[in-house]
C-alpha cells in the first residue's frame, strides 16, 4: 500500500481525547456543564441583531474587538487578551508555542488529559509529576521536575480533584522556572478567584479562560487567553486569523451583559452542591473538597457502578484511568431533584453489590 511507513502515518499511534457521544437523552454529567442558567438566559442571548453581511464576510483579523470586549470584562489590559475556539485552542496553541524551543511538557497529575493529549498529537515529550497525597500542589516537585521543559500545565482549579491551589505555590513555580507556565481557569469562575495577577509580574505565566464552563456557552466555543506582552506576541504569530465565528462572536456580546443571570445560577448550583455532597456522605461515599461545579468522589467497584448508572441514565466521567483517582467517578452538579435521582440510584447499586 502506497505511504505505508511513511512518518505522516506515526500520529496513527497517538492516543487521542475520545468524549463518549451520549446524545442528549440521558443525564449528561461529564462535560462539567453549567445546568443552572434558566431558558430565558438563551433566549435573550439568541435575541441578538446579526448583521447578514458579516455573516458574508471573514471576521476581524484575530479579533481586537472581540479581545476589547473581554479585556474590559475583565479589567484588564486590551493588550493582555486573546481571544480563541474555546480554551482548549487556547492551551493547543500555547503548546505549539514550545515547538519552537525543546519538545517537553510537564503536567501535574491527576489533571485534565486536554494538555497530554494536544503534546502527544505533536510530538512533544510529556513528563509528570505528581501532587501531594492531599491533591495540593508540591512546588518543590514541580520545580524539580521542569527544570529543563517547556510548558508546565496547571489547572487551577484543579479537574478531577475540584481543589485551589495555594497562589504562593504556584507562584514560587513561576518565578523559579523559565518555562512557560500555563494555568487552566475554566472552573475559576465557580470559585470567584483568579491567578491573573500574576502575568502582570511574570513575563512567563499565561492564564487560559473559557465561557464554556459557568458561562454556559460551551456550544459558542469561545475562550481566551491573558499573558503578557510576549505570550500575546507569540499567538498571534500562530494562530489562524478567523478562528471565531461571528455568531459566537455577536451572542457572546449579548452573553456579556447577562452577568446577572450566571451569578445566580453559580449560587444556586452551589447550594445544590453541598445537598449533593451530604447525601453522598449519608450513603457512604466520600466525596472530595471542591470549589467547581462538579464532584468527585471514591467508591468501591468503580467501572461496575460507572456502567450500572449509565444503563440507568447517568453519564458520569469514570476516572479509574487516572492516578490518584483510580477509585473515582466524577458528576456535574445537576439541580437538586436530579442529585436526589443520582444518589438513590447509587445507593441501591451499592447495596446490590453488597
Amino acid at each position: 500500500m502506497r505511504g505505508e511507513g511513511a512518518s505522516w502515518l506515526r500520529v496513527l499511534n497517538v492516543e487521542f481525547y475520545e468524549e463518549p457521544n451520549v446524545g442528549y437523552s440521558k443525564y449528561r454529567l461529564h462535560f462539567n456543564e453549567n445546568l443552572f442558567l434558566p431558558r430565558e438566559y438563551y433566549e435573550e442571548i439568541l435575541r441578538v441583531a446579526m448583521d447578514p453581511d458579516l455573516v458574508r464576510y471573514y471576521t476581524e483579523p484575530l479579533n481586537p474587538t472581540l479581545n476589547g470586549l473581554i479585556a474590559r470584562h475583565l479589567g484588564v489590559d486590551e493588550a493582555s487578551v486573546f481571544a480563541t475556539a474555546g480554551g482548549d485552542e487556547g492551551i493547543r496553541l500555547l503548546i505549539q508555542m514550545a515547538l519552537h524551543g525543546g519538545r517537553r511538557i510537564l503536567v501535574v497529575e491527576p489533571t485534565y488529559s486536554m494538555p497530554r493529549a494536544l503534546a502527544e498529537s505533536m510530538n512533544i515529550e510529556v513528563r509528570e509529576t505528581l501532587l501531594r497525597q492531599d491533591y495540593q500542589l508540591d512546588p518543590e516537585a514541580v520545580v524539580k521536575s521542569g527544570g529543563d521543559v517547556d510548558v508546565v500545565y496547571l489547572c487551577n482549579p484543579n479537574n478531577p480533584t475540584g481543589n485551589l491551589f495555594s497562589k504562593s505555590d504556584v507562584e514560587y513555580v513561576a518565578s523559579r522556572l523559565n518555562s512557560l507556565i500555563i494555568i487552566d481557569e475554566a472552573y475559576a469562575d465557580f470559585a470567584d478567584v483568579t491567578l491573573m495577577d500574576l502575568v502582570r509580574h511574570y513575563d512567563n505565566v499565561a492564564v487560559v479562560r473559557t465561557f464554556s464552563k459557568a458561562w454556559g456557552l460551551a456550544g459558542l466555543r469561545v475562550g481566551y487567553v491573558v499573558g503578557g506582552e510576549r505570550v500575546i506576541d507569540g499567538l498571534r504569530r500562530i494562530s489562524l486569523p478567523h478562528n471565531i465565528p461571528y455568531p459566537s462572536i455577536a451572542m457572546l456580546s449579548r452573553a456579556l451583559q447577562l452577568r446577572h443571570y450566571v451569578e445566580e445560577s453559580i449560587r444556586r448550583m452551589v447550594k445544590a452542591r453541598e445537598y449533593l455532597t451530604n447525601r453522598l456522605v449519608e450513603i457512604g461515599l466520600k466525596p472530595l473538597r471542591t470549589v467547581t461545579n462538579f464532584v468527585t468522589f471514591h467508591t468501591p467497584n468503580t467501572d461496575r457502578v460507572y456502567e450500572e448508572l449509565y444503563q440507568r441514565g447517568f453519564v458520569l466521567r469514570n476516572l479509574s484511568g487516572k492516578v490518584m483517582c483510580e477509585d473515582c467517578l466524577r458528576a456535574t452538579v445537576p439541580p437538586e431533584p436530579i442529585a436526589e435521582e443520582l444518589v438513590n440510584n447509587l445507593a441501591n447499586i451499592l447495596k446490590s453489590q453488597q
